[in-house]
C-alpha cells in the first residue's frame, strides 16, 4: 500500500503584498518523483523553499509523513527538517572548505558524534556520485559538473526521505547537464522521493508527475512506466 510522504493542502504564499502561490495542492507518496515547470517568476523556487521549511506559508497546510509541519503562524523545523535535502541553483558550497568538509560538516553538526564517522559517510556518498580523489580540493578547483555532484552529495549524505532540486542544470553545458540528470534518475530509482524544477526537456520514464506552475495543475506523465 502506498505511503503518503508529502501533502500540500491549499497553500498560499504572499511576498510584499503579492500572492506568489495560491491554493496549491499536491500529494506525493514515498518513492514518487515530480517535475515542476513554468516561466520565471511564477513561484517555483518559492514552492520548494516552503516545502523545505525555509519559508512560512500564509494559508493552508504542509504535511510531512502525516504530520503538519507548516501552516499560518507555525513552522516546525525541529523533527522533519533533517529528512529533507535540497540543492539550490547557486549550489551554495562553502568556498573556504574542502570538498570533504562541504559534505561532512552539515552531517557532523546535525547529528553530532565523531567527525571521522561523518567524513566516512561523506566519502562514501561522493564516491557513489563519481567524485573520487577530490576530497581535499576546494570548490573553485572543480568543474561545474563536479561542483554539482558535491552539492548533491551534501544533500544526500544524511539519507533524506525527500530531495528538492532547484534548476540544478541551469548553469551547465548540455553534456554535463545530461550526466547530472542521469545521476538524479539513479537517485529516484534508489527509492528517494524527488521534486525537481527543470527548464530542460526531460523524457525519462522515471519521472511520474509534472506540475505546471502557470496554473498549478498536476498531471501524470505519459512517458512514465506504471
Amino acid at each position: 500500500m502506498a505511503e503518503v510522504l508529502l501533502r500540500l493542502e491549499n497553500i498560499q504564499k504572499r511576498i510584499a503584498g503579492n500572492t506568489i502561490l495560491d491554493n496549491v495542492s499536491l500529494t506525493l507518496d514515498r518513492g514518487e518523483s515530480l517535475l515542476i515547470r513554468g516561466k520565471s517568476g511564477c513561484g517555483k523556487t518559492t514552492l520548494l523553499r516552503c516545502i523545505a521549511l525555509l519559508e512560512p506559508i500564509d494559508r493552508g497546510q504542509i504535511l510531512f509523513d502525516g504530520k503538519v509541519v507548516s501552516e499560518k503562524g507555525m513552522l516546525d523545523r525541529t523533527k522533519h527538517k533533517p529528512e529533507i535535502g535540497m540543492v539550490f541553483q547557486q549550489l551554495y558550497l562553502w568556498p573556504h572548505l574542502t570538498v570533504l568538509d562541504n559534505v561532512s560538516l552539515p552531517l557532523h553538526l546535525r547529528q553530532g558524534g565523531h567527525k571521522k564517522i561523518a567524513d566516512g559517510l561523506a566519502i562514501e556518498k561522493l564516491s557513489q556520485l563519481g567524485v573520487i580523489g577530490k576530497e581535499t580540493a576546494y570548490p573553485h578547483q572543480l568543474s561545474g559538473g563536479q561542483r554539482q555532484r558535491v552539492a548533491l552529495a551534501r544533500a544526500l549524505v544524511h539519507s533524506p526521505s525527500l530531495l528538492l532540486l532547484d534548476e540544478i542544470t541551469a548553469n551547465l553545458d548540455p553534456e554535463t547537464a545530461s550526466i547530472v540528470l542521469e545521476l538524479v534518475e539513479k537517485i529516484i530509482l534508489s527509492g528517494t522521493t524527488v521534486i525537481m524544477i527543470s527548464h530542460l526537456p526531460v523524457t525519462s520514464p522515471v519521472w511520474m508527475y509534472e506540475l505546471n506552475a502557470s496554473n498549478w495543475t498536476l498531471e501524470k506523465r505519459q512517458q512514465h512506466n506504471s
